[in-house]
Parts: C-alpha cells; structure tokens; sequence
C-alpha cells in the first residue's frame, strides 16, 4: 500500500544502483499515494527570475576553466556545488539563496535542453516549486532547485549528473524519447 511522501521511512525505499559513465549510481524509490497537482504556466515574472538567475550562474561558470551559461553540463554544476560545499571562500560574493538559484536555474535550463522539458510550476499540498516536465507521452517532473538545495543540505558529491544519469536510464526503453546531447 503506497503511503502519502510524509509518511516515507526508510524502509519504505528500496535501494537501486546501475553503472553509467565508469561509476556506480546509487538512488532510492518508493512508490506514493498519487497527490493532486496543479501545473502553472511560467509568467514574466517567474521568466525575469530565471533569466535572472542565468546571470548568476554565467558569473559562477566562468570561474570554470572555459565554461559559461552557453557551454556547460551537469558535471560542471556538481563542481561549482563541491567548490561551494567545501571552499565557500570561491563565492564570497554570492549568498546561499542566490548561489542555490543560480545552480538551480542552470540545471533546470540544462535538463531542458538535454530531455525537452519545459519550466513549469507546480503547486501541490507540500507546496509550490519550479519544476521542468515533459512534453511528450513520457510523463516526468524534476525539480532543479530543490534538487540544488538537498544536495547543499546533505553534502551530495556529484548528485545533479546521477540525476541526467538516472533519468537517461530510465526513459531508455522508450522509442519516442529522443536526447538533445549525448
């Protein structure tokens, strides 16, 4: 019986983990009641936010060797976020919120041009966050900030390229599903 997502414990999960790229990818499922969602399209305010949050991340990606907001992948936001977890003295400019939407809006702007998604946000009873869904006949939703925001909180080591990892391995089996990049 599938229980509503407050009332997890951690024996509700089952651990899965799969070999992609030369490394082991750890994750955990559960299955949940299913809970009533309401799926808002982005307005120009939402639109000023994340563009201006690009800004940001450009900022933060060019202290990467030749990267910026047009060139780089999920990898490289993992190490932006290992730098902040464990150098923060690399973004003495930058606050936690703003770091966290900066990484939030690239990631979320690179999960759409990697698997077509598009910024919506979604209000449920747990609250209201960006998300980047399907379009297809896939259905999915990931969550770009909170995605940033756990993996600050827990201290997670390479966590936003598991996700593109995941997901890849996930929609492989279907025929309709087709990746920007490889």
């Amino acid at each position: 019986m599938a229980k509503k997502y407050d009332d997890l414990e951690d024996k509700d999960y089952e651990d899965k983990s799969f070999e992609a790229e030369g490394q082991t990818i750890n994750y955990k499922i559960s299955t949940v009641e299913p809970v009533e969602q309401d799926f808002i399209n982005l307005n120009e305010t939402d639109r000023e936010f994340i563009d201006y949050c690009l800004g940001d991340a450009d900022d933060l990606l060019k202290t990467l060797e030749n990267k910026s907001i047009s060139d780089y992948t999920a990898k490289d936001l993992d190490e932006l976020l290992f730098r902040w977890n464990n150098k923060k003295y690399d973004f003495k400019y930058f606050e936690e919120v703003q770091f966290v939407n900066a990484i939030g809006a690239a990631f979320g702007n690179y999960l759409n041009r990697t698997f077509n998604t598009i910024w919506s946000v979604i209000s449920d009873e747990y609250g209201t966050d960006y998300a980047c869904i399907s379009t297809g006949e896939f259905n999915y939703q990931l969550f770009p900030f909170s995605s940033v925001w756990k993996a600050i909180e827990q201290n997670r080591e390479d966590s936003l390229n598991a996700i593109i990892l995941i997901v890849q391995k996930n929609i492989e089996g279907n025929s309709d599903y087709k990746t920007t990049e490889e």
